[in-house]
């Protein structure tokens, strides 16, 4: 894969960056290691570079990110509304990562928009939305952390790729491909990998502080889940999760405990779509889909949950019930059923 960036995008990147000296980076609600990784490495970067930085967040983010350089810095607008209004009206440039939609800043998206500052989009989602006055957007590419690394080579900023930030760099390709599982099916995510690791970082550092941090509730959840929470819909190749919320009561549920849980179906050889759907006492019912092979997760999220994402790895949200969320999974699969079949 060539990551080749029109010349007139990094000039501008670099123009911008030049000229502003308060910098907000922010992305998606409920951020995964893409988000957090990408965020904190460019912090990291512009900061050497003698700017001032903060990350604004809409919402914490997993408590098996906290060991990350920079997150002490992290601003959420459900902790921190005053200083997050504050910083945006003094910000000078806001810098949009992981995101193809100003929207999935949740709550942050009026301010940004009535702050109307300079901005710069570095995505990897299909269908960008942003109207930013530059904008990297590389659907091809396994994460925003890999695409990241290409611009700041772009850009004359590789110096700045320090320990800190080839750590950040790394833990956002190794999660957002499920461990190099899917959406690396190329060899210059593997040379990247190979520069971070060449640059200090220590692979079973990360990997051990990412996946072996949760508590047995977390454990006895994922049990329950996989036990009594799970349907296959085998006319479908299909099959669907669900977390209530007297599931997260009965098991403390925390931000982050539900990670992975959505793959963890996919191993069935039979079985080529699958949903979870995660209930919310305040707000919509969160829908996570996941496929194999020439399924498209994406646009089934797009066409049924307000949503989008990756072609195999996309999600979004029901403004309803968790049983009526249900209903518009079965009804889309019996739609998208000729695709399931093949």
């Amino acid at each position: 894969m060539n990551f080749t960036f029109e010349k007139q995008t990094i000039e501008c990147i670099k123009k911008l960056v030049a000229e502003n000296t308060t910098v907000a980076i922010t992305t998606h609600y409920n951020s995964d290691g893409d988000a957090i990784g990408s965020s904190t490495a460019l912090a990291e970067v512009l900061r050497q570079m003698g700017k001032t930085v903060k990350i604004l967040l809409p919402n914490d983010y997993p408590q098996f990110f906290k060991w990350m350089h920079g997150v002490d810095d992290i601003l959420t607008l459900d902790r921190h509304p005053k200083p997050i209004r504050k910083y945006i009206n003094e910000m000078d440039l806001l810098i949009c990562l992981d995101i193809n939609d100003l929207s999935r800043t949740e709550d942050l998206q009026p301010l940004f928009e009535q702050a109307g500052k300079k901005s710069i989009v570095v995505d990897h989602h299909i269908n960008l939305q942003i109207n930013a006055d530059a904008a990297v957007s590389f659907p091809e590419a396994s994460s925003t952390c890999e695409l990241l690394y290409h611009v700041l080579v772009a850009c004359g900023y590789e110096k700045y790729i320090n320990k800190h930030v080839a750590e950040s760099l790394y833990t956002g390709i190794m999660t957002d491909t499920g461990r190099l599982d899917y959406s690396s099916n190329y060899s210059e995510v593997y040379n990247v990998m190979g520069k971070l690791v060449g640059m200090g970082v220590n692979k079973m550092f990360i990997h051990d502080k990412i996946n072996n941090v949760y508590s047995y509730d977390r454990f006895r959840l994922q049990s329950k889940i996989m036990k009594d929470n799970f349907v296959y819909l085998p006319e479908y190749h299909a099959g669907y999760m669900m977390i209530t919320n007297q599931d997260k009561k009965d098991f403390h549920f925390q931000l982050g405990d539900s990670e992975g849980f959505v793959n963890m179906p996919l191993c069935m050889k039979d079985l080529k779509f699958v949903a979870l759907f995660t209930e919310y006492e305040k707000g919509p019912v969160k829908v996570s889909l996941r496929s194999k092979g020439k399924f498209p997760a994406s646009s089934f999220a797009t066409e049924f949950f307000n949503g989008g994402g990756h072609f195999n790895a996309a999600g979004g949200k029901h403004f309803g019930t968790l049983t009526e969320a249900i209903e518009v999974f079965k009804n889309g699969l019996e739609k998208y059923k000729d695709k399931l079949e093949k």
